[in-house]
């Protein structure tokens, strides 16, 4: 059993706007990922937002919306909160909110690595480039919970190298996000 938290409480600041709410093929970027998530079996869906327009966009898609009013403290409070209130599962599937292009294959083939080795941390990568979702196996939550700051998983995964299964993607597509205006620009020229 694997639970789904989608972290959408980001601020833009590279971007300069929140970039959630940026066009793509007719929706708010965000909305993409919901979808995704969304129609994938999960045992549970969540989302961590600070803005009630992305709560109420998960909710109509039957996930379970956290508040994050704690938000400008960083990425570690979007972790903690979405770890007390999702139940407790083997792993949780973390994915960020501004990648469009996560299908259901990576998600299959996540979710399969983890299945067979579900005491290590799943890594999807690309060549030499490593991206989100990030599946963490329940014996990692006493660890995220206690990150402080603008810090995200990748420091509890920098201390269990070791523990860590990355998983070859057929292609990189999958793993593009939007930080920038450029990459923004780039995405909306994309033929996925």
């Amino acid at each position: 059993m694997i639970s789904a938290i989608i972290m959408a409480s980001g601020f833009g600041r590279r971007m300069g706007i929140n970039k959630l709410f940026l066009p793509y093929k007719g929706k708010y970027l965000v909305e993409h990922i919901i979808e995704v998530v969304s129609k994938y079996n999960f045992y549970e869906k969540v989302i961590v937002a600070r803005d009630d327009i992305i709560l109420e966009l998960g909710k109509q898609k039957g996930l379970l919306g956290i508040k994050n009013n704690r938000a400008h403290i960083g990425q570690s409070e979007s972790i903690k909160l979405a770890l007390k209130y999702a139940q407790k599962t083997e792993g949780y599937m973390f994915f960020t909110a501004d990648q469009p292009f996560i299908d259901i294959q990576t998600i299959n083939l996540l979710v399969y690595s983890f299945n067979v080795n579900n005491q290590n941390i799943i890594v999807p990568k690309y060549g030499n480039r490593r991206g989100s979702p990030v599946i963490f196996p329940l014996r990692f939550v006493d660890e995220l919970k206690s990150l402080e700051g603008d810090v995200g998983g990748g420091k509890v995964m920098n201390c269990h190298r070791e523990d860590i299964t990355f998983v070859e993607l057929k292609n990189g597509i999958s793993l593009m996000d939007v930080d920038t205006k450029e990459d923004y620009r780039r995405l909306i020229v994309v033929k996925e």
